[in-house]
């Protein structure tokens, strides 16, 4: 194995090269907030610290998620709703929070109720997004006077 000096390093392309070639099982994820590249082993989920958000639930728990764990936000009998790959988490944030602290180049609103992420949209219609991930659907309403600037957004994306 070769010593590594401090200072040195690897592209993206040469860390994943090596990775094969020692046949060690790994995935690549791209940071929605920054320009990091995190490498994870097996099933272990390894995201870019900088971008993990604390959440506070309507019970009061705390989580720790990531952006690119949101598929879509929604408010819901006066709450916000994060629909994340995996679970749902009600908050008592209001979505202009959201709105502040989630990066446009990701995140986009079909109409007042709704904030997307761009990653898991399938379809866009006049009435409707349609987000997908995995063999999980959702249907979001679309407003007239948020569509145009949801589909430029959407357009525009490049994930």
């Amino acid at each position: 194995m070769e010593v590594k000096e401090i200072g040195q390093t690897k592209t993206k392309e040469e860390v994943i090269d090596l990775l094969n070639t020692n046949g060690i099982p790994h995935s690549v994820t791209k940071c929605c907030d920054c320009d990091r590249i995190c490498i994870s082993f097996g099933d272990e989920k390894n995201y870019c610290c900088d971008s993990a958000i604390p959440v506070q639930t309507c019970n009061k728990d705390i989580f720790k998620i990531y952006p690119h764990e949101i598929l879509y936000i929604g408010i819901e009998d006066r709450k916000s709703v994060l629909y994340l790959i995996d679970r749902k988490i009600e908050t008592n944030y209001h979505l202009d929070h959201w709105k502040s602290i989630l990066n446009e180049k990701f995140f986009a609103q079909p109409h007042y109720s709704y904030i997307v992420n761009l990653n898991y949209v399938d379809e866009v219609t006049k009435d409707y997004v349609k987000i997908k991930c995995g063999e999980k659907e959702y249907s979001v309403y679309t407003s007239l006077r948020k569509l145009g600037t949801f589909k430029k957004a959407f357009l525009n994306f490049k994930g």
